[in-house]
């Protein structure tokens, strides 16, 4: 009984060393914090000491855990390191985990080149649990960057590769990398350069514009897609809803102001309604709106985007019972009430039209 006792602590400290390495390489690697060696070094410390820590395991499992004293050997202190190590990269990843996941700053995008994929298993023949990339320093010209890939991004990826890096400044203020991607702008410039009508090209690359947040030449790469794809009505929708939800609405409008004459389409008439209004323009956008509230008097959104452009064309009355009705088919909208209670005693004192 007492020999299982120390078997079972045995095997819960074991486990609890391997759980806290297997974390802690994942935080490194959803965290990445950029260097020459060390993030590398790190991470490839946690991976071995669950080695050692897994072999003293498998070593202790074998000779039964005998309570018999035994004299220190090299196989308890390597296993002794690895858990001293295995702690220090834990208290490492918690850093990179609090640095990256409470950092809500937008990050910046760097066009730079992977001079080499380190541990790659192409040249390894098998896959390795840490694999890295250099790229040419967006920080410093001249010299290398290393940073930790993903197993999402290691097939993507190769040296000699134009790429895109997305770097956060980190909530503690140490810059790391949340996306490693290609350059889609390169790539797509240069076969439209051949292939102006490559439509799926065209696509990809307002896509990586919407990524990157650059959302003027998202919307301007929309609009030409639309121009030479007008039977394409659901791409430069899709966009559209992107860029509302980003609060871009001159994009919007960008977008869609030429889409709308050619087509009758409820979406289109909400949103770039909705657009118009909130850039001001209500006077155009009132008239879309209604329109889709006409051919879809179901649907709440319609009437919650007229109670917004009334209440800023100082119609409340006409905001209260827009509002009322996107409540009554869509339940449970805060910002809606918030504004009924203020917009309600204005339309009982407005006079009647």
């Amino acid at each position: 009984m007492t020999r299982l006792v120390r078997i079972v602590r045995l095997t819960l400290v074991q486990v609890a060393l391997c759980a806290i390495a297997s974390w802690s390489v994942w935080a490194q690697l959803v965290y990445r914090v950029p260097g020459r060696y060390g993030s590398v070094a790190l991470a490839g410390l946690a991976v071995v000491g669950t080695g050692a820590t897994l072999a003293f395991w498998l070593r202790a499992m074998l000779r039964g855990a005998s309570r018999r004293p035994r004299p220190l050997t090299l196989v308890h202190v390597v296993h002794g390191l690895g858990a001293v190590v295995i702690l220090g990269c834990g208290f490492y990843g918690v850093f990179v985990f609090v640095n990256g996941a409470f950092d809500v700053a937008d990050p910046a995008h760097y066009p730079t080149e992977i001079v080499r994929i380190g541990m790659d298993e192409t040249e390894l023949g098998v896959r390795v649990p840490v694999a890295w990339a250099d790229v040419r320093s967006w920080r410093r010209p001249g010299t290398i960057e290393r940073v930790l890939v993903r197993p999402d991004e290691r097939e993507r990826l190769w040296a000699g590769q134009a790429v895109m890096i997305s770097v956060r400044p980190g909530f503690h203020g140490v810059p790391w990398v949340s996306r490693i991607e290609a350059d889609v702008e390169q790539r797509s410039r240069d076969v439209l350069a051949v292939l102006p009508d490559a439509a799926q090209v065209r696509r990809d690359l307002a896509e990586f514009y919407g990524r990157l947040g650059r959302h003027a030449e998202a919307a301007i790469t929309t609009r030409e897609y639309a121009r030479r794809f007008p039977d394409d009505l659901q791409f430069p929708v899709r966009m559209a809803r992107l860029l509302t939800a980003r609060h871009r609405f001159e994009e919007v409008v960008t977008v869609l102001a030429d889409v709308a004459p050619r087509r009758e389409d409820a979406e289109v008439s909400m949103l770039l309604g909705h657009a118009l209004s909130m850039r001001g323009r209500r006077s155009e956008g009132i008239p879309l709106l209604e329109r889709a509230r006409a051919m879809q008097p179901w649907n709440w959104w319609p009437h919650y985007a007229l109670g917004w452009a009334y209440a800023g064309a100082g119609e409340p009355a006409r905001a209260v019972a827009s509002f009322q009705k996107a409540v009554g088919l869509r339940p449970g909208l805060p910002d809606v009430e918030r504004e009924l209670q203020r917009l309600r005693p204005l339309a009982a004192r407005a006079p009647a039209r």
